[in-house]
């Protein structure tokens, strides 16, 4: 009950940071071992959603505003395994899987092996 209570906080949270930016793939940024977000303001790696690196690579502005979602999330609620970036790409670091939208219809090999090497 309360991964499913995070769900849908977390949820709520990345469907407001995505309003109407669903379909603009151009705002993901691959990088070496990791992914950005310009848009929703976050990078993640084979751990998960980092603020270490959304600091190296979107700067300190889109840390800060990491930190208040994770605060407004609660930390003990926010798990950084599990993340949904614009346009759908969603990645579960544990089972190492990334798919091109929530549905989980078609995994996404090139952000899977930008971020698992496979």
């Amino acid at each position: 009950m309360k991964m499913n209570m995070y769900l849908v906080k977390l949820g709520l949270v990345v469907c407001l940071s995505l309003a109407g930016t669903i379909g603009q793939a151009a705002t993901l940024e691959y990088k070496s071992h990791a992914i950005c977000d310009k848009n929703a303001g976050f990078c993640a790696d084979g751990e998960g959603v980092s603020v270490a690196l959304t600091k190296m690579y979107l700067g300190d502005k889109a840390e800060a505003k990491l930190m208040a979602t994770i605060k407004s999330v609660g930390i003990s609620d926010f798990d950084p395994t599990e993340f949904t970036m614009t346009g759908g790409l969603t990645c579960h670091t544990k089972e190492k899987t990334c798919w091109t939208t929530r549905l989980r219809e078609k995994q996404d090999t090139k952000a899977m092996k930008i971020l698992f090497g496979k």
